[in-house]
């Protein structure tokens, strides 16, 4: 049954709340030959689907002198497992783990399941359109459906008690679409009202991206290259862990056309909402789509390519957006690691003139040495602990970063508590980078604690150069930039 809030019948429906279901199974056993047996499926909140499978399961067995064994559990796997729900809809389980434990009973662990009114077709599903609505969208979008509000004053002149009316008009610059040469991104705002009632007029609305692919898209890649970027992009934005509340995929069919499901698995939630004024004013983004007129299609596709180069801001900071709240200690060092791969990146090619230039510099040395007529010993050491790698340091990492976005940390991280601690050893440097390295070295190698609350301060502010610099490198404004660090 579709999702309900405050009495009214959201347009985006999940058809299946999540909860467990009876099935009937259209079993592959071990060699392929498919068996129709009764069981179960949960479809659980941001959890793996999970189902089992009743009745006489089909098993391997040995062949023994006194007759046949077989040992448990039997597990192979499957791409994907079909069934029929007792309300008559169809199930797919893509990427499926069997575990045949009992000649009675098998479990079935699926990457994702896929629900809707026909047979889920495959394997090897290609999806060509995305629905899908993550929490926070409403906020990013800049431009809300309602254009102006007429409002009545209390009692009018002239008029008796609620001879007025309440009027509002939608706003059609609320919808907003971006294409290339591959694909179409589009924001809407659905609506729906309450049913025709004597006391109670009421208009919602609901933010929602539709995707539509112009050359079909393979169903991982969907959610590698689509989905999860469109929702770490939000979270960028609004500095949340936002949720994905609804995901329904239109994938090609075999012969008929394409089809269209419904989504379960992890990070899916799979219960839209409705947008609200107070949840939409919790958050402050750092960008908006509108109207400052960026575009989300462009950002999703910076996205990728950032990905596919490995960019560290992705595999370090980005990777672990939706973790639960760190240890302020974790979350430094994670700082500190995506700040100084930011750096690597960002100098890659000067390093590498620098690389090749010390090597040429070093075998040149070295042959020198040679004909100087030094030992065989004393050249085998200096062939060993020469370096082919120019020197780097941390210190002129964190000093770059720091000072290339647009609100200078350094005199607020020197005032904090953390820093003026380290400072106050007369033995330590008193410039704030070598604060920062001194205390990532004791934590990394555990040779010194440091109070939970004074790291907290100052992963504050590495989080907004963070962010800043994240924002930068996706195309984002000065603007954005610059409330990426605002507290």
């Amino acid at each position: 049954m579709p999702c309900r809030e405050h009495g009214i019948l959201t347009l985006v429906k999940v058809i299946l709340e999540p909860g467990d279901y009876r099935v009937t199974w259209e079993f592959p056993d071990q060699e392929g030959r498919i068996h129709e047996l009764d069981g179960e499926v949960e479809l659980a909140a941001d959890r793996m689907p999970r189902a089992t499978v009743f009745g006489d399961i089909p098993t391997v067995w040995t062949d023994v002198e006194k007759g046949k064994s077989a040992a448990f559990p039997q597990i192979y796997e499957e791409k994907l497992v079909v069934g029929r729900l007792a309300n008559g809809r169809h199930i797919g389980l893509v990427d499926v783990t069997v575990e045949v434990w009992l000649p009675e009973r098998a479990r079935l662990r699926a990457r994702a399941a896929l629900v809707g009114n026909t047979r889920p077709p495959g394997p090897g599903i290609t999806v060509t359109g995305v629905e899908v609505q993550v929490e926070g969208l409403d906020s990013v979008a800049g431009s809300g459906p309602i254009k102006s509000l007429a409002l009545p004053i209390p009692k009018p002149n002239g008029k008796r008690y609620l001879d007025w009316s309440w009027t509002a008009t939608g706003n059609a610059e609320s919808t907003q679409l971006w294409t290339d040469e591959k694909c179409e991104v589009e924001l809407q705002f659905y609506n729906s009202f309450t049913s025709p009632n004597a006391f109670i007029f009421q208009v919602s609305f609901q933010p929602v991206i539709l995707m539509t692919f112009h050359e079909p898209v393979p169903f991982d890649r969907t959610f590698t290259e689509w989905i999860e970027p469109l929702r770490r992009l939000i979270s960028l934005s609004t500095g949340n862990r936002e949720r994905l509340t609804f995901l329904a995929l239109t994938v090609e069919g075999d012969q008929d056309g394409t089809h269209s499901f419904q989504i379960y698995g992890t990070a899916l939630h799979q219960c839209p909402y409705s947008s609200q004024k107070p949840s939409h004013g919790q958050s402050k983004p750092t960008f908006h789509l509108a109207p400052e007129d960026m575009s989300l299609l462009a950002l999703l596709r910076r996205w990728q390519e950032l990905s596919a180069e490995h960019h560290p801001l992705l595999e370090t900071y980005a990777s672990l957006m939706y973790a639960p709240d760190q240890h302020p200690r974790s979350a430094f060092l994670l700082l500190l690691q995506a700040l100084e791969g930011l750096h690597g990146f960002e100098t890659r090619e000067v390093f590498k003139a620098r690389s090749e230039g010390l090597a040429r510099r070093r075998e040149v040395a070295l042959t020198e040495a040679e004909e100087a007529g030094l030992s065989v010993e004393t050249m085998k050491f200096l062939r060993q602990n020469v370096s082919k790698s120019p020197r780097t340091s941390l210190d002129e990492a964190l000093q770059f970063v720091l000072s290339s976005v647009p609100v200078d940390v350094l005199p607020a991280l020197e005032k904090s508590e953390l820093i003026r601690q380290v400072m106050s050893d007369v033995r330590q440097p008193k410039r704030v980078v070598d604060c920062l390295r001194i205390v990532r070295n004791d934590l990394a190698h555990g040779t010194r604690g440091y109070d939970a609350e004074g790291l907290h301060d100052v992963v504050s502010l590495l989080d907004g150069v963070v962010r800043a610099h994240f924002l930068r490198i996706l195309g984002c404004s000065s603007a954005a930039q610059l409330a990426a660090q605002e507290p």
